[in-house]
């Protein structure tokens, strides 16, 4: 047994060999200190062991010798790294750990058998094209032989990553709702920026946040002034500087930055990437990298909101953007309604318009919402929290308090969190609290607190997250991407509101000077037949926003579990009319649907699913040629299953991303665009539905997705008495 365990402990590469492999004679020098030269015969059969276990280990596979140095190294290094085994056997495995970590790491290889074995999670960084790798270390000192150590590398990145994604928005939607309480008591404009860019620069880590706003010279050419500016601790500001205020735009930027953000999109980088008026300017601030988003009022350019890096030339990441895409959004549209309702705009609408957008956000928020006044009287809860408890109806626990919703024995511990949640200033949090369901049934919630104010008054409001942290990281992931889909859409959909909102205003506005007055006339036949028209276009217009409205409200229900008959096309035509503004500038959309029968899942779900496939389709074709260019949906029955294609003319896929297109995190798009989670979400949710998704893809030619759900079961038909 001390043998086989021995031999074992040897797993390692040959020099020069990135496979793992090991000769003979090789494997066997290594194993000498530990056993007696084995016959020629038995060399190989290690060997060949050697090679298996290599190949079939996740984990890199170490052993150290009395100075650190590698002595054995699996195969797995290669995958993990990018980097050939035989350039780090004999170098000490600390060269590549991260400086920042070094030290825990000695603590874990200086591991005696006298205590439990350590592990710790520390950062590969040794070049390869791989980046830096997040691995789990964990080792164990040989007690025959003194200083040797062997050890396990396990590659942990894509948790870390799905958790740090996951802290990002937790962390962007405390700023959030910040920046929500702030706006309810500010009216004027720069008021409202400063409610918006301090919260903002907290949670972007930026060391200056600041707003321009565009107005025009007077020979009409587009010119930028700062308005607003937040700057953290030792940083100095701008607000004052004379060459912040009238800065020509057109010179500031380069042509095709320019052309991104009259488009709504993001532009970011380093002073050198700015012309030669602006570069310098940045310089002379400290300026090391910067990100600018759009602020679109009424379809122009209103101006940007701009976070600037002091400290290091790094660049914010898709995901960031897309969040802080999404609070641009939310201050344009702020912007777009005080700008067409600045003379009926006052304090006491926008507290209601504010309170009424956090109703609408509770009842849409696809996890358990309570909110509860006092010391927990729950005041109301939404649909996700009814179904989650298993209640029939919310009135069933208004008026309940929180402490009623956990086990007696818990109720100590459900009370600390609503002291902290009452004393604190920042969100509460309590991990892995059990709630009772209607039918005594207990569940597992991670509980997280936060202070709001609601029709006047200080309130609370808390989410509740359910099952294993992989279902919780999917649920926010998944979240994310819909956050990061109606970011882009936003613009858009206020659009599809305003139109038919003005015609119908206009139309009422013309029926109440027909037949208001304090002297009403006498209405003619010719004037009814007028009237009933101006009222047949007023209903269509309100029809027109009740399904976008409906379309919102499917986009954002979440029903985890629940299967139900869909119709296919009632989806592809929800998300065409949801996707309009972004396809019609890009291409034509052509439908040819084919007679099918409803499919097995979720209209949410795959709502999701279709919407990503469209976008990412209009996302492959440049804007300006939208007749010669076409996205195709296309439905039919194939296999005893329901097919649904999505085919686009744009610029395809190469053939070195499409193996990698359903990674999560993995993107070809410029920032701003995509966050990498769309289409591993879309494959996840059509899996999770009995489903297959595939796609093929020529470069210049364009590319193809398929889909194929199951068809649903046909209703049993109902038993009559005396059939």
């Amino acid at each position: 047994m001390a043998d086989e365990q021995r031999d074992a402990a040897a797993v390692k590469d040959a020099p020069g060999k990135a496979s793992g492999t090991v000769p003979a004679d090789v494997a066997c020098d290594l194993l000498s200190p530990m056993k007696p030269r084995a016959a020629h015969a038995g060399s190989q059969v290690e060997s060949e062991r050697f090679q298996h276990l290599s190949e079939l280990l996740h984990e890199v596979v170490f052993q150290l010798d009395a100075q650190g140095r590698l002595t054995v190294l699996g195969g797995a290094w290669e995958r993990l790294t990018g980097t050939p085994v035989a350039d780090w056997r004999g170098r000490a495995l600390l060269d590549a750990i991260h400086a920042e970590d070094r030290a825990r790491a000695r603590a874990v290889l200086a591991y005696t058998p006298d205590r439990p074995a350590p592990r710790e999670e520390v950062r590969l960084d040794v070049g390869g094209g791989r980046g830096v790798r997040w691995v789990e270390l964990s080792a164990r000192a040989l007690a025959t032989v003194p200083g040797e150590v062997m050890g396990t590398l396990l590659d942990v990145t894509s948790r870390r990553s799905a958790e740090e994604a996951v802290t990002t928005r937790e962390r962007y939607l405390e700023a959030m709702v910040q920046v929500q309480r702030r706006m309810m008591g500010h009216e004027l404009p720069d008021d409202l920026y400063g409610a918006v860019v301090e919260p903002l620069g907290h949670v972007s880590d930026a060391s200056r946040v600041y707003v321009f706003e565009m107005h025009l010279a007077e020979d009409g050419a587009l010119l930028a002034s700062q308005r607003a500016e937040w700057c953290a601790p030792g940083v100095p500001p701008n607000l004052e500087d004379p060459n912040m205020h009238g800065l020509p735009f057109n010179e500031a930027l380069r042509p095709h930055q320019s052309e991104k953000l009259l488009r709504g999109e993001p532009v970011q980088g380093q002073p050198r990437d700015f012309t030669e008026m602006l570069a310098p300017m940045l310089e002379a601030q400290g300026v090391r990298s910067v990100l600018l988003l759009p602020l679109h009022v009424h379809g122009q350019l209103f101006g940007v909101i701009g976070f600037d890096n002091c400290r290091e030339p790094q660049r914010w990441g898709p995901i960031e953007v897309n969040l802080l895409s999404g609070a641009a959004g939310a201050l344009s549209l702020a912007l777009e309604q005080r700008t067409a309702n600045a003379l009926r705009m006052r304090t006491e609408t926008t507290l209601r318009r504010t309170e009424a957008g956090v109703h609408l956000l509770i009842e849409a928020f696809p996890d358990p919402v309570l909110v509860h006044v006092g010391d927990g009287v729950l005041l109301s809860v939404n649909p996700a929290l009814v179904q989650y408890l298993g209640f029939r109806d919310a009135s069933e626990l208004v008026g309940r308090h929180m402490l009623d919703l956990v086990r007696p024995e818990d109720r100590g511990a459900a009370q600390l969190h609503l002291s902290q949640a009452l004393e604190g200033k920042s969100a509460a949090r309590v991990v892995e609290m059990p709630l009772v369901r209607s039918d005594g049934e207990v569940v597992v919630a991670d509980l997280v607190t936060l202070a709001v104010v609601l029709d006047g008054s200080p309130a609370r409001i808390t989410v509740a997250r359910d099952f294993t942290e992989r279902k919780r990281t999917q649920a926010q992931l998944m979240l994310t991407d819909r956050m990061a889909s109606m970011g882009l859409l936003a613009a858009g959909i206020a659009h599809e509101l305003n139109n038919p909102l003005a015609y119908v205003l206009s139309n009422l506005d013309f029926l109440h000077s027909a037949v208001g007055g304090t002297r009403p006339r006498m209405l003619s036949p010719e004037d009814l037949v007028e009237l009933k028209q101006v009222l047949d276009d007023a209903r269509e217009g309100a029809e027109r926003m009740r399904q976008i409205v409906r379309q919102l409200r499917v986009f954002s229900r979440v029903e985890d579990g629940k299967e139900e008959s869909v119709d296919i096309h009632a989806v592809l035509e929800s998300v065409s009319q949801m996707a309009a503004s972004v396809v019609r500038a890009r291409a034509r959309l052509v439908k040819d649907y084919g007679e099918v029968p409803l499919v097995r899942g979720n209209e949410g779900k795959l709502f999701q699913v279709f919407l990503n496939l469209l976008i990412n389709a209009a996302h492959a074709i440049e804007e300006g040629d939208s007749e010669a260019n076409e996205i195709r949906l296309t439905t039919r029955v194939e296999v005893g299953r329901v097919t649904v294609v999505v085919s686009d003319t744009g610029q395809g896929i190469p053939p070195e991303h499409l193996r990698r297109i359903f990674d999560p995190f993995f993107t070809t798009k410029s920032s701003g665009l995509g966050t990498g989670l769309g289409l591993s979400i879309c494959d996840t949710i059509v899996t999770a539905l009995g489903g297959h998704i595939s796609v093929e893809s020529s470069v210049g030619a364009g590319t193809t997705f398929r889909v194929a759900l199951s068809a649903a079961p046909p209703k049993a038909p109902v038993n009559r008495p005396g059939g």
